[in-house]
């Protein structure tokens, strides 16, 4: 019994050798230096491995308060530099306690220039894994952090109802290349966890944990606490099934919402490509009216304003990618919602009207937050009223078969280089409508100017009982495009279409005296006399205009 006792004790005592850690470091001595985020950049790297992030967050007023342990696994073979990047100054102090090192040997250099720190660990495997176990504390501000590490958080702003947490405000940046676990092990019980992991190909995808863990691919993870209720519904979606997750305050309508943008898309252009699709209520920088389209979801203010358009991009964005024209196709996507009526149509041609300057979007090259407002009247709603345009030009089936045919292959092709797309464009409708569609990209795409419809004279004569309405219209901004006419009598609306190249003529018999004459009754055109609205940048806020009244011949002259 003596001899066994005295095995079992060896045993226990070999063990807890093998697990015990042989290179601990509890005491940190920083030296200065310059650009510890620099050192960090040109240290060698990175190496391949595996983390996962233990997390636990507490609030103190609004100081986010998290205790951490960072574990990384890995594999070396020879001695290697493995290295860890941190923040640390009054909105984000971290304090580092301990740092184990398991199946190595290692010595540890640490620097730190007064807001970024770097450590240096030289580890010398001696097993065939190694382990390197992180404990830390974290005191964050969201509120207060002002910072925009990366271009996600440009469209999120952390609020008493929802804040995030970049990587940096809950571990250490590790130059290493793996799988990361994060577990949220606990947080305040009145939030709701999700979280956005940004992708090797610069996009961003919504996540929701599995039993409070994220796994991600080890790209920049936010880990996202709101307020928010969460709503969830399954549709079917050409034999496959869809999950649709809302994660608002707004209300259960929302994804009900998204349910119905998802089918309309996926009839008009392709069958919705993910098997889920999460949107997630955030406050933006700039206004109320801000969102970014996610791979499989949606990051958004208000949803009505925005949510439409972002989610589209889940089509022009991520399943195809197209550059600039992106922001065109889902602002047209958006605009072809069922719901949208003709004073919602008539402020978005106001957006095109209200930037004083205009870029050809054939010349718009990087996107540069500073001309947000050049940007978004021509980019996006000149965009999506020409993608509109082209739609009545060539024919509502013709229009959504060109569609799906830049998509499938945009898919596989990079479609980025706006001109060379421009061209797909139209070798894809020309092909298919058998006709020259050059004037209508070059005028549309590659100048910054809109139509200008007027009626130059109106004549009306009666015989026989009928009369015969004969009118001039006139485009003073030397496009050619096809036009639709409303002749409104008390008894008839009559709708004719004619092209209009400098100046034509329209003759129509009616029962009745005409009252009206409508140009672009259905608002296809963005026309430079067209919209009841301008959009004040300053304010941002639509601001009602009185058009100017015009009467000829006793008859009503409308321009949309």
């Amino acid at each position: 019994m003596k001899a066994r006792s005295v095995v079992v004790v060896f045993l226990i005592a070999f063990i807890v050798m093998c697990i015990s850690p042989p290179y601990a470091f509890d005491k940190f001595q920083f030296s200065k230096t310059d650009n510890a985020k620099l050192l960090f950049e040109r240290s060698k790297g990175p190496i391949n491995g595996n983390s996962s992030i233990s997390l636990e967050i507490t609030f103190d007023g609004w100081n986010a308060l998290i205790s951490g342990i960072q574990e990384v696994e890995l594999s070396l073979t020879s001695p290697t530099l493995v290295t860890f990047f941190f923040e640390n100054f009054s909105i984000l102090n971290m304090n580092i306690k301990k740092i184990e090192v398991y199946g190595a040997k290692a010595t540890m250099e640490a620097f730190y220039d007064g807001k970024y720190g770097v450590l240096l660990l030289n580890v010398t495997p001696i097993e065939r894994v190694q382990r390197i176990k992180i404990v830390y504390t974290l005191r964050y501000q969201p509120l207060l952090d002002i910072e925009e590490r990366d271009i996600i958080e440009w469209h999120m702003k952390s609020t008493e109802d929802y804040f995030y947490l970049p990587p940096e405000a809950y571990m250490l940046i590790p130059k290493i290349d793996g799988n990361v676990t994060i577990n949220v092990e606990s947080y305040p019980a009145s939030y709701t966890l999700a979280g956005i992991l940004k992708l090797p190909n610069n996009k961003y995808k919504p996540l929701l944990p599995e039993k409070g863990a994220f796994y991600t691919d080890g790209g920049r993870f936010y880990v996202l606490l709101g307020r928010w209720n969460i709503y969830k519904k399954n549709i079917v979606i050409d034999g496959k099934n869809v999950d649709v997750v809302a994660l608002t305050d707004e209300g259960e309508w929302v994804v009900d919402e998204l349910a119905k943008i998802l089918k309309i898309y996926s009839s008009q252009l392709i069958p919705y490509p993910y098997r889920e699709l999460i949107y997630i209520r955030f406050k933006g920088h700039r206004s109320e009216y801000e969102g970014c389209g996610l791979y499989g979801g949606a990051l958004g203010t208000q949803f009505k304003s925005v949510i439409p358009h972002e989610v589209a991009h889940n089509w022009f964005g991520m399943y195809a990618e197209l550059g600039l024209l992106d922001e065109s196709l889902a602002t047209y996507t958006s605009i072809s919602m069922n719901n949208l009526t003709l004073d919602t149509l008539d402020k978005w041609e106001a957006f095109c009207f209200s930037s004083k300057k205009r870029t050809p979007i054939a010349e718009m090259r990087n996107i540069e937050m500073s001309r947000m407002t050049d940007i978004t009247a021509n980019l996006y709603y000149r965009g999506g009223f020409i993608f509109r345009s082209l739609q009545f030009v060539v024919g509502n089936e013709t229009f959504f078969e060109g569609l799906r045919e830049l998509l499938k292959i945009c898919h596989v092709k990079d479609c980025t280089k706006t001109e060379e797309t421009l061209t797909l464009i139209k070798e894809i409708f020309e092909n298919m409508t058998n006709r020259d569609l050059n004037w209508f990209f070059e005028e549309w795409f590659y100048t910054a100017d809109y139509p200008n419809f007027t009626v130059s004279s109106l004549k009306i004569t009666q015989n026989s009982g009928y009369y015969t309405l004969i009118l001039n219209i006139t485009e003073e901004n030397s496009f050619t495009m096809p036009l639709e006419v409303g002749i409104v009598t008390l008894a008839e609306n009559i709708t004719k279409r004619i092209l209009v190249n400098g100046s034509s003529s329209l003759e129509v018999k009616t029962k009745e005296r005409p009252i009206m004459i409508i140009l672009d009754p259905n608002n296809w055109i963005a026309n430079i006399n067209g919209s009841s609205y301008r959009f004040n940048w300053e304010k941002l806020t639509f601001e009602k205009t009185e058009k100017k009244e015009r009467e000829i011949n006793g008859v009503k002259i409308v321009i949309n």
